[in-house]
């Protein structure tokens, strides 16, 4: 082995041993993913208050923009999954896509036949005294690409500086992460579409505050890259996962089943 090689190996252990440690000295940070959506209706005021309620304080949801402009809570552009409609969010006025259920009656049958669509100002307001809150917005691309991204940015921001829980806006859109950190006091995050070098390379240049992967997109091993950012890797299932992408430098977990994952943390310890 040369000189260099071995240098090469000591650093690599040493690294993992320093990985090691933060995994056992730090508590993992569990996200509600669309709320508690293993127990709620995803995107839902039920399923935000069913992850504060068993002890979340890091809350994900979706938004899309109405045709009117009117944020709305939805992750995908067509209602077929959640309300069993052919509806296109972006086409559907707010009055009338606030009106629609989305109790996801596939999955939970009419248990939640009363959840209608929430507005994100309906969502602020129901979310306005509950304790202290870290919220991650998504802004999601399909209304970004119907309406631009300015657009999107004008109708969600002042809604969102009326919260007085921390915001952090995450987005696949590479461009309006870059729009957005120009405003004071508004945390970023990117979502990746994949974990490459080219990501790499992008990744460096924005410096969001959060970096969000699903978990199935990451190599098998070695330690994610390293930077000032956190890493919110989803979609957690398991005690397991968190300990072993807590190893590789992960600090945030995005689960539907969050409550749970952070009770089980807490009875092994």
């Amino acid at each position: 082995m040369t000189g260099f090689s071995l240098v090469q190996m000591l650093c690599s252990r040493a690294q993992r041993r320093c990985a090691s440690v933060r995994s056992m000295s730090s508590a993992p940070t569990f996200i509600a993913h669309r709320g508690e959506a293993s127990r709620y209706p995803e995107n839902t005021v039920v399923a935000l208050q069913g992850a504060i309620d068993g002890g979340i304080r890091h809350l994900e949801f979706d938004v899309q923009l109405s045709a009117d402009r009117v944020p709305v809570l939805s992750h995908d552009a067509v209602l077929t999954r959640t309300a069993g409609l052919e509806r296109i969010v972006s086409a559907g006025l707010a009055a009338e896509l606030t009106d629609i259920g989305v109790g996801e009656v596939s999955r939970f049958g009419d248990t939640f036949q009363s959840q209608r669509l929430p507005s994100l100002q309906r969502v602020l307001q129901a979310l306005e005294s509950a304790p202290p809150l870290h919220l991650f917005v998504e802004l999601k691309r399909h209304s970004l690409r119907a309406f631009g991204r300015q657009r999107v940015i004008e109708a969600a921001l002042p809604l969102l500086r009326t919260s007085p829980h921390k915001i952090t806006v995450i987005s696949f859109d590479y461009d309006v992460l870059e729009l957005l950190q120009s405003i004071d006091g508004l945390g970023t995050g990117w979502v990746l579409s994949a974990y490459d070098d080219a990501a790499k390379v992008r990744l460096q240049a924005l410096s969001p505050d959060f970096v969000f992967c699903n978990q199935v997109r990451l190599p098998p091993r070695g330690l994610l890259w390293q930077g000032s950012w956190h890493w919110a890797i989803y979609e957690i299932a398991s005690i397991s996962e968190v300990h072993t992408l807590l190893e590789r430098g992960a600090s945030h977990f995005e689960s539907m089943r969050a409550a749970e994952l952070k009770r089980q943390w807490h009875d092994q310890v």
